[in-house]
C-alpha cells in the first residue's frame, strides 16, 4: 500500500476500499505461490487414504454402537434409570 505523492506536494492516502482490494489481491497472489509449492498426492495415494478414512469411520461407528448397546443393557438390567 503505497502513498502516492501529488504534484502539489500533498500525499494522497488510498481509501479503505482501495486498501481492501489491494490486500485481497496480495492474499490471492501469496495463496497461488503456496499452492505451487504443494506436493499433491497421486490418484492411488488419494484413493488409499480415502479408504483408510472410511475404514476408521466404520470402526469408530461400530465401537460406539457396541458401547451404546452394552451401556443400555446394563442400565436396563440393573434399573439404574426409572
Amino acid at each position: 500500500m503505497a502513498i502516492e505523492q501529488k504534484k502539489g506536494g500533498k500525499a494522497e492516502v488510498p481509501s479503505a476500499s482501495e486498501q481492501n482490494v489491494e490486500a485481497k489481491r496480495a492474499f490471492l497472489q501469496e495463496t497461488l505461490v503456496e499452492l505451487k509449492k504443494t506436493t499433491w498426492p497421486t490418484k492411488q495415494e488419494a484413493n488409499r487414504l480415502t479408504g483408510v478414512v472410511f475404514g476408521v469411520i466404520v470402526a469408530v461407528a461400530l465401537f460406539m454402537g457396541v458401547l451404546d448397546g452394552l451401556l443400555s443393557l446394563i442400565i436396563t438390567k440393573f434399573s439404574l434409570i426409572k
